[in-house]
Order: structure tokens, then sequence, then C-alpha cells
């Protein structure tokens, strides 16, 4: 009995051993990338024209931006100039000389926010556009309340 038993701890013992090489060697082709021998699958190396330092620079790829149709998009526009136009009657009634420093920073952000706004409203960013004026938006009421 005990011998049959050596003689099958053996087999085992063996069995294993070989699977374990045998996975080794799997794990080790998963984990260590095949060359082709044609190089295919390397990018192409890019070359420098003479005279040049640096790479050509590439165009910044396009913003994407949720598709509106041209009546929402109007209906948006209206609102964004509804919003600045606000903004803009707020910050007509603040006396800037009487503002202290953390309200003239204030203030000066609100206007920030609203020429970034008008150029996002240029550029058809609707999107930007919309924060940029609700953000100046909160701050001039907020503003308004501080001075008031």
């Amino acid at each position: 009995m005990k011998e049959i038993l050596a003689a099958t701890f053996r087999i085992i013992v063996t069995f294993l051993c070989l699977m374990l090489t045998a996975g080794c060697t799997q794990l080790k082709a998963v984990f260590t990338p095949t060359r082709s021998p044609s190089g295919a699958g390397r990018p192409a190396r890019q070359t420098l024209p003479p005279g040049s330092a640096h790479p050509a620079r590439q165009e910044p790829s396009p913003r994407l931006a949720p598709q509106v149709s041209s009546d929402r998009e109007k209906q948006l526009t209206e609102e964004i100039n509804t919003t600045i136009q606000e903004v803009e009657r707020a910050l007509l009634s603040v006396d800037q000389r009487k503002l202290k420093a953390d309200q003239t920073e204030t203030y000066q952000t609100v206007q920030s926010f609203l020429a970034q706004a008008r150029k996002a409203l240029t550029d058809k960013d609707l999107q930007r556009a919309m924060n940029l004026a609700q953000k100046a938006h909160i701050l001039s009421d907020e503003l308004a309340n501080m001075v008031h």
C-alpha cells in the first residue's frame, strides 16, 4: 500500500511540476510582447525637416459640443444675453469707489466672467456662455447684498 501511495505521490508531483513549468511559459508568453518581423505594429518614427528643432504643432482637436436645434440655440442665446444684461445692470448700481478690497475683487471677477461669457457666445459655445453668465449673476447678487 505504501508503494502505491509513493508512486501516486511521485506522479502527482511530476504532473504539478510539468503544469507549473508549462504555466510559467504560458504566463511569460502573455506578458512578453511579440515582435512582428516587419515592424508593422510600431508607429512610424517622425522625422523633422532639416533646420527644424521642434516638430510642427498640430491644430487642437475641435471641441465636442451638444447639438441643439436652431430654435433652441436662439432661445439659449436670448437667455444668455438677458442674464448678461441683468448682471451689467447690477454692476451699474454698485459704486466702485466704496468697495472694500474683497468686494473689488468680486466686482472684477464678475466683469471677467461677463467678458468670457460674451466670447463664448461669439464662439457659439452656448453651454460655456451660460455657465459663465450664471456664475457672474450669482456673484453680482452676492456683491449687491454685501454693498446694500
